[in-house]
């Protein structure tokens, strides 16, 4: 099924909340990011996957806001495999001194920014309006804070307050090493915001850290460690999509069809109304629906298997 705003969803499936909330978008919004990120984490259906080519010559790469984890990966065009968090830690090791290499995209948990800025300068911090949805400049005011570690300087803080403009900056350079969070409020429905820190006599490129969606939050990209990049690395990877909290009319969603979405709501429905009976049925419809989806959108594309009692290259001679 094509993406969906949360409108349109709204006008085929508000009956099934309850009567007192069927006729209000901002109650049906809070519905849907109840029940979808409880149907994103069942599976890896149709709409689930998403694919991305990104540089990783900085020996990491950094997940878009809207997608979870890497399902497969190429790195320099090998085949690469995925690790855990602690793999490294305990095979290996990752102190100073520690010169190994693993082959392999380590996940390395969440950071504060997309990019890390990687040499200690005069930073000029710039905010842009990234037209997304909407094409008009937001008119209503919203704030982003960004905390940063000082070159020699000790940590600082920064406030951004944007209303009917397309830019801010600091106007000078603030001497910085690194960022450590960055949080946003009320950032206008449709709009994305992009932080950047340039260097304030422009030596050398500007670094972008963050793309920030609508609402509010604090700023966290899922990171991955690789090992053997050099300056020309490209990794292209194969993504599983995020369940992002829809807060406005016109939030994309990806969903595999209407009847999961019915469900899901009738399933949230009954819980609120204490009816575990009801809700445990709703919810295996879902999940039934789910592989049902998958398996018929594979076509003939369907994992075949294969027994080799004698191992790899081993016959099966004498059985018919």
């Amino acid at each position: 099924m094509p993406a969906k705003t949360t409108e349109q969803l709204r006008e085929a499936h508000s009956q099934w909340l309850d009567s007192a909330d069927s006729e209000s978008p901002e109650k049906f919004r809070a519905a849907l990011n109840e029940v979808m990120p409880r149907i994103y984490k069942m599976g890896y259906w149709r709409e689930m996957f998403v694919e991305h080519t990104q540089d990783a010559s900085d020996g990491y790469v950094s997940l878009p806001e809207n997608t979870d984890s890497i399902v497969t990966a190429i790195i320099d065009n090998n085949t690469v495999s995925t690790r855990s968090l602690w793999h490294d830690y305990k095979i290996y090791g990752t102190n100073d001194q520690d010169t190994t290499i693993l082959g392999s995209f380590i996940d390395d948990g969440y950071a504060p920014t997309y990019r890390d800025i990687e040499t200690a300068y005069a930073y000029q911090l710039e905010l842009q309006v990234v037209y997304g949805v909407k094409t008009a400049l937001p008119t209503t005011a919203f704030t982003v804070d960004v905390r940063y570690e000082g070159a020699n300087t000790g940590d600082g803080y920064l406030n951004f307050q944007l209303s009917n403009t397309t830019t801010a900056d600091t106007g000078s350079g603030v001497d910085i090493s690194s960022i450590k969070e960055i949080v946003y409020n009320n950032i206008p429905d449709g709009h994305t915001i992009r932080v950047i820190a340039d260097p304030f006599d422009d030596s050398f490129d500007a670094v972008t850290l963050a793309d920030i969606s609508s609402g509010s939050g604090v700023v966290r990209y899922r990171r991955y460690r690789v090992g053997g990049t050099n300056s020309s690395s490209s990794a292209h990877m194969l993504l599983k999509r995020r369940w992002v909290d829809v807060d406005g009319p016109d939030d994309l969603m990806h969903v595999p069809s209407h009847s999961i979405i019915k469900h899901a709501l009738l399933g949230k429905l009954s819980e609120d109304n204490a009816d575990l009976q009801r809700a445990t049925y709703h919810w295996s419809v879902v999940k039934d629906l789910l592989e049902d989806d998958t398996d018929s959108f594979r076509g003939s594309a369907k994992p075949n298997l294969k027994v080799s009692p004698g191992g790899v290259g081993g016959g099966m001679r004498g059985m018919y």
